[in-house]
């Protein structure tokens, strides 16, 4: 039997957040509940600041559904964040740089133990710096992941494995030499990951959590399995079969449901213990899925905008040098005039309403200019991460004149967002609807 999710469910999922003003929760429950331009929502968590500080937070929704009863959705509960991962991922990669591990700069070939040259650009060494900005010329191919115990991670660039594909993870265009043009791919940061077990001699998830989540104060991980099962949200959307839409059927776990994968290729208990046992670190850190696989809270992605506001310091600790934080909110490639130096759909086809959606890019770091994208009153420039996965949408992002910001976790919609009718920006309409919300908020 479907269950109704009611306002009680709804106030009752506020885990203490600040009170609803008179007004303020009605735009957010009318798209929980779906509008005439945008889908039905599984839940919505949203976490802002005001100058660098954490002020409120929301959520509402469902974060799981059990027995056919949908238990609500809080601001702890963690959710498959996709690809603002990679905003985090790069935290952990600027602390071997700030330690003097990494050179951006330097032939990754050098840290690999194992030479990536893209074989159309020989001459030309794929570097940290591209990886972060996606301008390395690697591409993801059909795949961006190698399941734990079938290969390593070189295999997706050594002619004659199961996964070279034709050379289908490099760039074979003219003009698209490492250094010189922008398409955005998730492989670039398997190879990041296990740059950081290299370097690091530790697992990637344990990395991250030892360097970068802890220190933070951050209970979040890329390990779902460590999250305990009262704290994981699933990812949602409505159909009849994982990977597909049906606004008719009911809503249906995509991730992180009854029993999560611990990691990419887990099959049970013993193989888990088996892998994890003999694992050798900087293999094929994919497994852990740095690309999109954190594991978060939108208040965990306000407390990280917070400690990049406050030069890379946050809870009297610091995590990454200001030079660091300088360096991956500086522009590292901008869409150029003709549009000739980059694909700005991000992962989406060119030439369709995504174009424009990435036209600047720090390290791993998104910047919009929001009144490119008709946002009149907002501010003029925003910096941060978007992602999408699982019929999950996210994005956290601040103004960094103002230290303004907002973290946003759609768990799911119930039909593809990409047949809403188009706003003024790239984003999806129910995105957009969000962001204009916060602005409004704002004046």
């Amino acid at each position: 039997m479907r269950a109704r999710l009611t306002f009680a469910c709804v106030f009752a999922a506020l885990l203490n957040t600040a009170a609803f003003a008179q007004g303020q929760p009605s735009k957010l429950e009318t798209l929980l509940e779906g509008t005439s331009v945008s889908p039905a929502l599984s839940g919505l968590q949203i976490s802002l600041l005001k100058g660098g500080e954490a002020t409120e937070g929301y959520a509402l929704g469902f974060a799981q559904i059990t027995s056919g009863v949908k238990q609500p959705l809080r601001r702890n509960h963690k959710t498959r964040i996709a690809s603002i991962s990679k905003l985090v991922v790069a935290l952990g990669v600027m602390q071997l740089v700030d330690a003097g591990k990494l050179d951006l700069d330097r032939d990754l070939s050098d840290y690999l133990g194992w030479e990536l040259r893209n074989p159309t650009f020989p001459e030309s060494a794929i570097t940290a710096r591209q990886l972060l900005a996606h301008t390395s010329s690697i591409r993801d191919g059909s795949a961006y992941f190698i399941a734990a115990g079938s290969g390593e991670l070189r295999d997706f660039f050594t002619p004659g494995s199961p996964y070279w594909e034709d050379g289908a993870h490099f760039a074979d265009a003219g003009g698209q030499a490492p250094g010189s043009f922008f398409t955005y791919a998730n492989l670039n940061f398997g190879l990041l990951g296990t740059v950081i077990e290299l370097l690091s001699a530790q697992r990637f998830d344990q990395y991250m959590a030892n360097n970068v989540l802890d220190p933070m104060g951050l209970s979040a991980r890329f390990d779902p399995c460590e999250i305990p099962a009262p704290q994981r949200a699933a990812a949602f959307r409505k159909g009849t079969e994982p990977g597909n839409w049906n606004n008719g059927a009911d809503w249906l776990a995509q991730v992180d449901g009854s029993k999560p994968n611990c990691f990419y290729g887990a099959r049970d208990a013993d193989f888990n213990e088996a892998f994890l046992a003999n694992y050798t670190p900087g293999s094929n850190a994919t497994i852990y899925s740095p690309q999109g696989g954190l594991r978060a809270s939108a208040d965990d992605l306000v407390v990280v905008l917070k400690m990049l506001i406050n030069g890379g310091m946050i809870n009297g600790g610091r995590i990454i040098s200001p030079e660091s934080v300088d360096a991956m909110l500086a522009p590292q490639w901008t869409l150029n005039a003709q549009g000739s130096n980059g694909l700005s759909a991000g992962e989406a086809e060119p030439g369709g309403p995504t174009d424009g959606l990435m036209a600047s890019y720090g390290l791993s770091v998104h910047r919009i200019n929001m009144r490119d994208w008709g946002f009149d009153d907002g501010p003029a420039l925003l910096v941060g991460h978007l992602g999408e996965a699982y019929g999950v949408l996210s994005h956290a992002l601040f103004d960094p004149q103002t230290g303004d910001g907002i973290a946003t976790i759609i768990t799911g919609t119930a039909q593809d967002p990409a047949d809403s009718p188009p706003g003024s920006s790239p984003l999806y309409r129910v995105e957009e609807e969000v962001l204009r919300w916060w602005v409004s908020r704002k004046r």
